[in-house]
């Protein structure tokens, strides 16, 4: 008997009913509170699914929606295979199975793509290996390979400035995996260089991007707390001043066990900007990160030359 194209497409609905639901409860970018309606076209047949439209209370499903829409689709099914008691038997060949796998690749890809428009820097994500984690811990020159081409990356002037920044984002990403807290290639040039990329960058969302990867870095190197600092007295932006400050803050706390003598260097630049600085601003941002009275006895201990 001969399967209506109609019934695959009632099937199909409540396939995309269920793939949207899970990409709403799992899925981490944020979604908008908007119904928007899909068509799925089956010879001439035609069903409406709605994406579930959220409550303001961030991403709660509206369940009594979402109950009625399976409902009126199961509705629809049971309909269908009472009409044409072969359709259940149908649903397990290839064409629908194609038709189910069709309806997931699109939904991976539509899911990629606003991921790569919503935050281009990680878009290198998509272009990594299954395995190159397990490559990286497994395979020494590999790592040490990727290391290098990542570095010459950031340091190419003629690539793009969100490729040497994904360049970047993606060094400390296999630090991560390979629980090192740094390597040769991951030294004050990379930061500088960047850096500078910020400085010049006329586009606010990467400056900020480019200067939040920067302030984590684990190079110790008083050029950069001079960077830093440059932004903490300088920049027009709450939010970059902050991030400098925590930058300065950290290569304190990292000198503390790795450098004795930088640890004294920096811990006496930090309490002359807190104590000696007219600008209201500087005072504001390290006086919410150093100014309980424990924090300032250990930079001065430090700043004296005690550990």
């Amino acid at each position: 008997m001969p399967i209506n194209k109609g019934s695959v497409a009632i099937v199909i609905a409540t396939i995309a009913i269920a793939i949207s639901c899970y990409g709403t409860f799992f899925a981490k970018h944020v979604v908008t509170p908007h119904a928007k309606q899909n068509a799925i076209h089956q010879n001439g047949s035609e069903i409406l699914v709605t994406n579930i439209p959220l409550n303001n209370d961030y991403n709660e499903l509206s369940i009594d929606l979402l109950n009625k829409k399976i409902t009126a689709l199961q509705l629809q099914l049971a309909n269908l295979q009472m009409q044409n008691p072969a359709f259940e038997e149908a649903t397990n060949h290839d064409e629908f199975k194609e038709l189910v796998i069709a309806v997931l690749n699109e939904k991976d890809q539509q899911e990629a793509e606003k991921m790569r428009k919503s935050n281009p820097l990680y878009d290198f994500y998509a272009g990594l290996p299954e395995d190159y984690d397990l490559r990286l811990k497994s395979e020494p020159a590999y790592a040490e390979n990727m290391a290098v081409q990542l570095r010459q990356q950031i340091l190419d002037q003629n690539a793009s400035d969100i490729n040497r920044l994904a360049a970047l984002a993606q060094l400390q990403m296999n630090l991560y995996i390979l629980n090192q807290a740094n390597i040769p290639e991951y030294d004050y040039e990379v930061f500088k260089n960047v850096l500078d990329l910020a400085d010049n960058s006329h586009d606010d969302k990467f400056k900020i991007q480019a200067i939040e990867i920067t302030t984590q870095s684990p190079v110790l190197d008083y050029r950069l707390a001079e960077r830093f600092t440059a932004l903490l007295e300088q920049d027009s932006n709450e939010y970059i001043r902050r991030l400098a400050g925590q930058g300065l803050v950290t290569q304190f706390y990292q000198a503390q066990s790795e450098r004795s003598d930088y640890s004294q260097q920096i811990a006496q630049h930090i309490l002359s900007l807190y104590q000696d600085s007219a600008d209201d601003n500087v005072y504001s941002v390290l006086n919410e990160m150093i100014g309980n009275e424990n924090m300032l006895a250990e930079l001065q201990k430090y700043a004296d030359g005690g550990s």
